[in-house]
């Protein structure tokens, strides 16, 4: 079962309403979460490196007064950030652009960051290099069409960002209606972690997009059990109508997820959602992100442990992408 998200009294709607409503620094954080006087100085130090961008409907899930919350751990500034160089560009992603926005690591699959605009700031995210740079909307149509047209070996387009879904519905429908008229791509898939932050943009507009370029696949980035929301169940079932097959990611984080009865909780409630837990990743070595990231052998045990707790549909792929480009891995 969904859990039951609390929704603020006066919590605005509609979703750029929401998005211009974010906590986005943190004069606005530090009114909302107790720091105590020394934490102040290094969380506003890692602000202006690495601002915050919290949607009201994602931080009404925060219990403000718990340090250890798992929704405040990824999305609230730690001054632990300032603490790890970590890779500005861990997967090597610009070495394999073959035009501004692709990446063809892959032989039969490319890669396409939209926007790197996205609906909240997880603390990990391994493109968070991006995030004091100018807005990004993808325009290199021409180039797009011709490289997916003398590249065939390609069947697999991967619609990422940022969040696509924050894309408006126009550019959303020249994006996949271009993607139809290749004949050799086989399968669209578009990543996002809208539905479960900012679920208000799971509107009609948009799902009138998808359903008529569907069947589409779409990927949700869901963390922990808080996320699994009655607002996340709702978009699923929307999206499921709409012609979307529905499956997970997850980062394995420390102190957020890293158990195996919250990975269970987690993927046992994703099923029953409707969306199959594909991966759990192993989290990318970008900056500020050591506090983080869980000993590969230690997460091999954690996942192992899941066989024979949770339905064979609910257990996911455990996968690191190798850092430099080297690819993904199957731990």
């Amino acid at each position: 079962m969904a859990i039951r998200a609390f929704r603020s009294e006066g919590m605005v709607s509609g979703w750029r309403s929401e998005l211009s409503h974010a906590v986005k620094g943190f004069d606005e954080l530090k009114g909302l979460f107790p720091f105590s006087e020394s934490e102040e100085k290094e969380i506003r130090a890692v602000c202006e490196n690495y601002p915050p961008f919290i949607p009201p409907f994602f931080l009404s899930l925060i219990e403000r007064v718990d340090p250890t919350d798992p929704i405040r751990l990824q999305v609230v500034p730690s001054p632990m950030e300032l603490r790890d160089p970590g890779m500005e560009d861990p997967l090597a992603e610009d070495r394999y652009s073959p035009f501004p926005g692709a990446v063809h690591r892959y032989e039969n699959r490319l890669l396409l960051v939209t926007t790197n605009r996205c609906a909240v700031h997880c603390r990990y995210c391994f493109r968070k290099r991006n995030w004091n740079s100018s807005p990004f909307i993808f325009s290199h149509w021409t180039e797009l069409e011709g490289y997916l047209r003398t590249h065939p070996q390609v069947e697999d387009l991967l619609i990422s960002g940022g969040d696509p879904l924050l894309l408006p519905d126009a550019m959303l429908d020249r994006l996949l209606s271009l993607a139809r008229s290749i004949e050799s791509l086989k399968v669209v898939r578009i990543g996002t972690r809208v539905p479960v932050v900012l679920p208000s943009r799971i509107n009609r507009g948009l799902l009138k997009v998808l359903e008529v370029h569907a069947p589409l696949w779409i990927c949700l980035h869901v963390n922990h059990p808080k996320e699994l929301t009655d607002e996340l169940y709702n978009s699923v079932m929307k999206l499921s109508r709409a012609g979307c097959a529905v499956v997970s990611q997850t980062v394995l984080l420390r102190g957020v997820n890293d158990s195996t009865e919250t990975l269970a909780t987690l993927f046992m409630g994703l099923l029953s959602l409707g969306v199959k837990p594909y991966y759990i990743f192993q989290c990318d070595p970008a900056p500020g992100t050591a506090h983080f990231r869980v000993g590969i052998e230690e997460g091999r045990q954690i996942v192992k442990a899941l066989w024979g707790k949770v339905s064979g549909l609910a257990y996911p792929h455990y996968a690191m992408d190798l850092p430099g480009g080297g690819g993904k891995v199957l731990l």
